[in-house]
């Protein structure tokens, strides 16, 4: 039996279904024709930005079907980085994110979640239309490393545009610059934007704000969110030895977090696409220092701003 999930959000769980039998030897048909459009299911070998980042199509059971009893053919290639054994298809895989030369694989996946029980809405398929958000490489620092720190020559509110923030004026803010921990493979798929924002390796994939709290968040508002922030503990003023982070909203849709990495002069940000690895840089691939920051970066679909919160932990307990 195989699921299909639609990887785009950040915060919430992204939309599954079942193929049916029939649909399973569909997919087979335009897997053979064009192998390559298939990729490791695995974030860590794409640079993935926020919003639409394919069909990860993974095998639930073992079953009788088309998927599981077919042999694969000899000289059946998949996308570098798809190491399946000899004659068998992959248990698990990522669509989209390669293109082919006839019938999309993914096209066809998105058109199989039609008249499903969790559907995926028409404002869905319009991002899915637009395209995979793959961030790009520019040059200059994308990471708080000490040379990146140093070409920081910015060192006022009013010189990096923040000026009137309130996070720019706690006084003893906690910093860890720490993606490199959150990507780890034993991570990086199981935790979503909330436990890096929050530093906390929960192994939540979906975790939710106001859940540890006892009080989940029930809109995907800035107020339905907020009431979830502040059931787990986040206030809207600095604490002593704070965490500080930023959210916004896809209307309706999701919810995403940032959270500051350094102090100044550079004043990193960090942030993590739901289970994709965690990123010092926007959507457009610029780094999130010296004025940069989740106010004014490239969000993606995320439009709303909705503020800047604080909890004096170095570790924010999510659920």
């Amino acid at each position: 039996m195989l699921e299909v999930e639609l990887d785009i959000f950040s915060g919430r769980p992204n939309p599954t279904w079942q193929l049916s039998e029939k649909e399973e030897k569909q997919l087979m048909e335009r897997v053979f024709a064009e192998p390559a459009q298939l990729s490791a299911a695995s974030p860590s070998e794409e640079d993935f930005g926020l919003g639409y980042r394919g069909f990860v199509v993974r095998q639930t059971k073992p079953d009788t079907g088309p998927w599981g009893t077919t042999k694969r053919p000899a000289g059946l290639r998949f996308a570098a980085g798809l190491t399946v054994p000899r004659g068998f298809l992959p248990l698990e895989f990522r669509a989209g994110s390669r293109s082919g030369k006839g019938t999309s694989v993914a096209d066809f996946l998105l058109k199989t979640s039609e008249r499903r029980e969790e559907p995926v809405t028409d404002a869905l398929r319009e991002v899915v239309r637009g395209g995979i958000s793959r961030v790009p490489a520019l040059k200059g620092p994308v990471e708080p490393s000490a040379r990146a720190k140093a070409a920081a020559a910015p060192r006022t509110p009013k010189q990096i545009g923040v000026e009137g923030s309130t996070w720019w004026s706690c006084p003893s803010a906690l910093y860890s610059a720490n993606a490199a921990t959150f990507n780890e493979p034993q991570y990086v798929t199981q935790n979503n934007c909330y436990c890096f924002a929050a530093n906390h390796l929960a192994n939540s994939r979906y975790a939710l704000p106001g859940r540890r709290g006892g009080q989940p968040a029930t809109s995907i508002t800035c107020a339905g969110v907020t009431a979830g922030l502040r059931a787990d503990g986040w206030v809207d003023t600095c604490q002593t030895n704070t965490l500080t982070i930023a959210m916004v909203i896809w209307p309706d849709m999701d919810y995403h977090f940032y959270r500051v990495v350094t102090g100044g002069p550079a004043w990193w940000w960090g942030h993590k696409p739901g289970g994709t690895p965690a990123r010092y840089t926007d959507n457009s691939g610029r780094a999130l220092a010296n004025g940069l920051g989740p106010s004014n970066c490239d969000r993606g679909p995320y439009t709303n701003f909705c503020g800047y919160f604080y909890q004096n932990n170095l570790t924010a307990f999510v659920a």
